[in-house]
């Protein structure tokens, strides 16, 4: 993958210096951002100790740049740059320097660019710009902002239909859902991508720091999280610090998604190689649907929280049952012959089921539509409790599977707080907050909490080793999700 950084300093000084950094960490080619200068330089000498290929840039504030410099002013500015060894010059599409500097300096690159920093338009639109900014330039670079799933579809295939044409170019992606676009830039084509010297320094937004993309080379495993909404998730801090303790070329990436968009998402995956991503809510059980196959479990429970894509046959399977498994009897809460409380209906208490099942509980399932309860009862051997009959019950665990209280939906408790006791297990599938009020109310009676944390570290735990074949060490996780 071959990365170019952009500079966005102050000043001259503060460019090379940066620009030294940057050749030390990797980085193939050298954008200096002289719109983002305070005062524009008249001395460029300095720039000579930087090594790597140079790309002089102006940009315009119509293109997203801050440069209110007249064409003539830019003009003389691009002849300096030249003149002291700047190969490539970016020019905005719709400048008329373009051909005054083509007509000029003949041995210079142009570079022709194009940015929409609101959205992504029709694939027609993708390749006119593409076509128009070839035509003007030795290299095309068009960036768009993704909302949504279908405009990083379109830009895909927009790439593979522009790609025949044999031009160079650069295809950019802003935006969450367009980082992908920068970490797999060979599979749309790109010439090279962009990135900064480091965190805090982008150019762009979504724009990734030259470390993290040099680290994933040229064929990256990319893994990832749908669902909606990700604002809270902690997944990218605990599988991107795995990768980096065992030094595997990989990104988790967020890919925000309505049901809608799913059809979609899972053709990029085949499309563009992505060994698999987790399932959030609500999607869960809805994905289920377009996927090649499900295995048993994933069957039985009626979820799916893992896609596993085996040289594009995409496979659903759960890593919800053994991550609270094995979370429980880390912590001591072993369920077997203990009697327990299952609060919810969805995918989450029928992944709760099984493991209580498996590990010969006492199950009782209670929901505010007692109907649901029943249904999922029904497939784990349980028993309803009546949503306001729990409080005047006995139990030696509370687990609750409902997403009250997560961060992002309503911060209420999902039964009666008298059910909680002294000695008993309370356990929130939540993890974020942490400590959520179902488990502040659970320690006020004097009962036991395990947070969700410790479910999803275990979860991702599996779900890594399935992708990879290697499994992380807890420590490692776990402090990722401190971290994140």
């Amino acid at each position: 993958m071959r990365v170019c950084v952009s500079l966005v300093e102050d000043g001259v000084k503060e460019a090379v210096a940066a620009g030294l950094i940057a050749q030390a960490k990797g980085a193939d080619l050298l954008e200096v951002r002289f719109d983002k200068m305070t005062k524009l330089p008249e001395d460029l000498s300095a720039f000579r100790k930087l090594s790597l290929p140079r790309i002089a840039t102006l940009r315009t504030e119509g293109q997203g740049g801050s440069s209110q410099h007249g064409d003539e002013e830019r003009l003389r500015f691009f002849r300096r740059a030249i003149r002291i060894g700047f190969e490539n010059v970016d020019i905005e599409y719709d400048s008329p320097l373009i051909y005054r500097l083509g007509r000029e300096l003949r041995s210079v690159g142009l570079i022709c660019s194009f940015h929409d920093f609101t959205g992504t338009p029709s694939k027609a639109r993708i390749i006119d710009a593409l076509i128009t900014t070839a035509s003007k330039g030795d290299l095309a670079k068009v960036a768009f902002r993704i909302n949504n799933v279908g405009d990083l579809k379109r830009l895909l295939e927009a790439a593979r239909l522009f790609s025949v044409t044999g031009n160079k170019f650069v295809l950019l992606g802003m935006g969450e859902l367009g980082e992908i676009t920068r970490s797999m830039s060979g599979a749309f084509g790109s010439a090279f991508t962009y990135a900064s010297v480091e965190k805090g320094k982008e150019a762009a937004p979504g724009q990734p720091d030259v470390e993290t993309l040099k680290a994933l080379g040229d064929k990256p495993v990319i893994t990832g999280l749908t669902g909606s909404p990700l604002g809270h998730s902690l997944s990218p801090a605990i599988h991107n610090a795995a990768y980096r303790s065992l030094k595997l070329p990989g990104q988790y990436l967020l890919f925000p998604a309505t049901a809608a968009e799913l059809p979609d998402l899972l053709y990029l995956v085949r499309e563009l190689g992505i060994r698999g991503l987790n399932v959030t809510i609500p999607h869960k059980e809805n994905v289920m649907r377009y996927l090649d196959d499900v295995d048993p479990l994933a069957s039985r429970v009626g979820a799916v929280n893992t896609i596993v894509n085996k040289n594009g046959k995409l496979v659903g399977t759960n890593t919800d049952v053994s991550g609270l498994e094995k979370a429980l009897l880390a912590a001591g809460a072993d369920p077997r012959g203990k009697s327990v409380l299952v609060i919810g209906a969805g995918g989450a208490a029928r992944a709760c089921g099984l493991v209580l099942e498996r590990r010969g509980a006492d199950i009782w399932f209670t929901n505010r539509t007692a109907s649901r309860a029943q249904e999922v009862a029904k497939g784990f051997s349980g028993r309803v409790a009546g949503h306001g009959d729990v409080a005047h019950m006995t139990f030696d665990m509370v687990v609750n599977c409902t997403p009250l209280g997560m961060q992002g939906f309503p911060d209420e408790l999902p039964v009666d707080p008298q059910v909680f006791r002294a000695g008993q297990w309370a356990v929130d599938l939540i993890y974020n907050p942490p400590t959520t009020r179902f488990l502040e109310e659970a320690a006020k009676h004097g009962a036991k909490t395990l947070s969700g944390m410790e479910m999803l570290i275990y979860q991702a735990m599996d779900a890594f080793e399935t992708w990879t074949g290697q499994r992380p060490p807890y420590e490692v996780m776990a402090a990722g999700a401190r971290t994140g």
